[in-house]
């Protein structure tokens, strides 16, 4: 199922409000910058994506019920990733330099999600069962900027209930997640050309010349939440500890690369005859803590989420809609 949201408007915007909506031909860069440009950029993705990959199954109810409780809906939301990082590496390859972000302050970047989602509870045991998926449309930005953005995510988790209290209404679980993301952003145009004059580079792309700016993940997370249900809200609030595996980089392919080049290149990256990239892997440890309310009407509930995560000093936000009995 393929899906558009409200976070895809905004990145419209911003992208929009660049400093140059027009992408040049020939491509004045250095790689020794590229690689050190390529190296922040990672460092700061290893920080983001465990934490973009929590989107979704953020589900007010700490326990939504033993079977046959379920649950149906779709979250749309945002986090953000230091602005920076980012900014240089678009820049590097004639992206348009990012600026006066709407809605957020200009250090951060926003990376928008979204996700179908659904949690059912298991019989017998105090556990219920989350899964989600989300995909952005890769090309839908195309016939407006020329450019393709991707995003894919798939995840699950499982929560088992500690505490499930009726004198006061409290409910607390702990839980275990998997999270998989992978996205990117890219550009084609024909007879690209990078030129590195400081050490003698000279690039040259045909018909089908790519810049592709790419991610992923890989996160196992372990969380609490609690949920305090009254009448028609939900308050709630919880922390999760993360392990990923991510990798960030680039590729640049559909080029005509002489052999002195691609053993130049070979310093910096994996070269070829007609590609070169440089991705980058890191492996870490992520917190973040979240929470927020749900407005609960009959079978249908409306949670709005916070989300903060402390070492990329990244948030975020999401807005869910679903069916729960």
């Amino acid at each position: 199922m393929i899906y558009s949201g409200k976070p895809i408007l905004i990145l419209l915007v911003i992208l929009m409000l660049a400093a140059s909506p027009v992408f040049a031909k020939d491509i004045s860069i250095n790689f020794d910058e590229l690689q050190k440009a390529t190296e922040n950029f990672a460092n700061d993705m290893s920080k983001a994506l465990p934490f973009y990959s929590t989107i979704g199954l953020n589900w007010s109810d700490a326990y939504i019920g033993s079977f046959p409780h379920f649950g149906v809906g779709l979250s749309t939301g945002l986090i953000t990733i230091d602005n920076k990082s980012i900014n240089k590496m678009m820049n590097s390859f004639g992206f348009p330099i990012i600026k006066d972000l709407p809605l957020i302050d200009n250090s951060h970047f926003p990376l928008p999600a979204d996700s179908l989602e659904a949690r059912i509870g298991i019989p017998v045991i105090p556990v219920d069962f989350g899964i989600k998926f989300g995909l952005l449309p890769q090309k839908w930005l195309k016939s407006f900027l020329d450019i393709e953005i991707r995003n894919m995510l798939f995840g699950f988790d499982v929560r088992y209930v500690i505490i499930n209290s009726k004198i006061f209404p409290m409910r607390l679980s702990v839980g275990l997640g998997y999270n998989q993301l992978s996205g990117g952003i890219s550009y084609s145009k024909e007879n690209l050309q990078f030129i590195d004059n400081a050490n003698d580079i000279n690039i040259t792309g045909g018909k089908d010349s790519k810049v592709d700016i790419m991610w992923g993940t890989k996160c196992i997370e372990l969380k609490m939440q609690a949920s305090f249900p009254y009448k028609i809200v939900t308050p709630y609030a919880g922390a999760g500890l993360s392990y990923a595996w991510s990798e960030a980089g680039f590729e640049v392919s559909g080029l005509s690369i002489g052999d002195a080049d691609e053993q130049k290149l070979k310093k910096y990256g994996t070269a070829s005859k007609d590609d070169f990239k440089l991705i980058i892997n890191k492996k870490d440890f992520n917190t973040r803590v979240f929470g927020g309310i749900s407005i609960n009407l009959a079978y249908v509930r409306l949670d709005l989420t916070g989300m903060y995560e402390f070492s990329g000093h990244n948030y975020g936000a999401t807005i869910g809609l679903r069916f729960q009995m």
